[in-house]
């Protein structure tokens, strides 16, 4: 979490322990959904090992790289993939966002490649800024790839996930702008706490055989 050390890790080991348990009661072709707590969990361990640098005086450019390979790589392309497979109906339209969520994750796999980073604490949330370039169009196209596809979805449960991930993000933005990143990435771990009810309490898919 964006707040504490303590809080950090204490998100992290709920997020994990939903996770495996969301994995346990999944059935095969939900294991992707299952997978998501358990990756924001690693995203929220590290910032936790990243506040422990921070209280010392300190800071890990390595932890601080690794927390936006999750933000700013491993989502971008996770979200699109993860709706594109459990989404049939609207596969013709996610595809592209598919395609468009891998562009966007090589433009800011090769921008972390090549450009410093700059972790600090500010109002008690941590700070991850770096320079890139076309700032402004590049985050619009990075909103749209994960949020595009959960508003389209044609499954209730996506459309929910980014209605209050968007609601979420609003706040965070308004309130934690410096800190933007940390605190919508935090926001967005504890919502994906809703896919273990999901997974458990959904009933089983019908098949229609026309006679």
């Amino acid at each position: 979490m964006c707040f504490s050390a303590s809080a950090s890790f204490i998100a992290s080991g709920g997020l994990a322990t939903l996770g495996v348990a969301t994995l346990v009661v999944s059935k095969k072709q939900d294991k992707i959904l299952a997978l998501i707590p358990i990756l924001f969990a690693i995203q929220q361990f590290l910032e936790g090992i990243q506040w422990l640098y921070l209280n010392s005086g300190t800071h890990s450019t390595f932890i601080g790289y690794s927390f936006l390979f999750f933000a700013f790589i491993v989502w971008p392309v996770y979200v699109p993939s993860f709706i594109f497979i459990l989404d049939e109906k609207r596969r013709k339209v996610l595809k592209w966002f598919v395609i468009l969520g891998s562009i966007v994750s090589i433009y800011f796999l090769a921008l972390l490649l090549s450009e410093p980073i700059f972790v600090s604490k500010v109002h008690a949330c941590v700070s991850y800024t770096f320079h890139f370039p076309f700032k402004y169009p590049a985050m619009i196209l990075y909103l749209l790839t994960v949020f595009a596809p959960l508003v389209i979805s044609s499954l209730k449960i996506f459309r929910w996930f980014g209605l209050l991930v968007g609601i979420f993000g609003i706040i965070a933005g308004l309130f934690f702008w410096l800190t933007f990143t940390s605190v919508w990435c935090f926001f967005a771990a504890a919502v994906s706490s809703m896919f273990f009810f999901y997974i458990k309490f959904k009933g089983p898919r019908v098949i229609v055989v026309n006679k």
